[in-house]
């Protein structure tokens, strides 16, 4: 590669996409959005932790959020789907991590949390997603019900974090449950739509 690729390489932006559990190597849903993010010049490295269980999640993460602290730097996006979000959020609460833009797509965490180590925030939920709803019950666990009802801290919209109800969105198709953003017939209209909001200005 000529060092002018590698210097219009380095001005590319770069998105980190993080999945959720129950994903094998490679076989993630969020690996999904990673042509449309190159179709619109972006880098795109897939953080990949291996298969989780609901029980190895709850020990699991604390690592694994370390290690995606080490990865991202301050002027990457960051994209995450349920347990993913959960990961980000310990990146940031326990190592400082920091991003530009940040998408929780149905994400497992508590409706309270913020995430202030983010410049901008899109909080992807709907009333449908009942797996992170009945997530909240587990005992002394970051998950919660966010996916569901959005993020309800009012610091959380002061710290520049959006809810968008995706069942009840003018401008996307009405999605409503916790994997349905990656629905053959829904995330052609969804990914796009995404990656228009990491396009646009802070």
């Amino acid at each position: 590669m000529s060092l002018a690729d590698n210097l219009a390489q380095a001005q590319q932006p770069r998105v980190v996409l993080v999945h959720g559990i129950h994903a094998r190597e490679g076989t993630s849903h969020i690996r999904q959005l990673k042509p449309y993010f190159e179709a619109q010049g972006f880098r795109v490295l897939v953080f990949e932790y291996g298969f989780l269980s609901v029980l190895r999640a709850r020990w699991a993460n604390p690592r694994i959020a370390r290690t995606l602290a080490a990865v991202v730097h301050r002027d990457d996006h960051l994209v995450c789907h349920s347990n993913g979000c959960t990961i980000a959020w310990l990146a940031m609460r326990d190592h400082a991590m920091k991003c530009v833009k940040l998408s929780l797509i149905a994400p497992a965490l508590d409706d309270d949390e913020t995430t202030p180590g983010a410049t901008w925030t899109s909080v992807y939920h709907n009333a449908c997603d009942h797996v992170v709803w009945f997530s909240r019950l587990l005992w002394r666990h970051a998950w919660g019900s966010m996916g569901r009802d959005g993020c309800t801290n009012v610091d959380g919209m002061r710290l520049g974090m959006h809810n968008i109800d995706v069942a009840n969105h003018a401008g996307l198709p009405q999605i409503c449950g916790h994997l349905e953003y990656f629905e053959p017939h829904i995330l052609p209209r969804f990914a796009p739509w995404l990656v228009r909001r990491h396009l646009e200005r802070v």
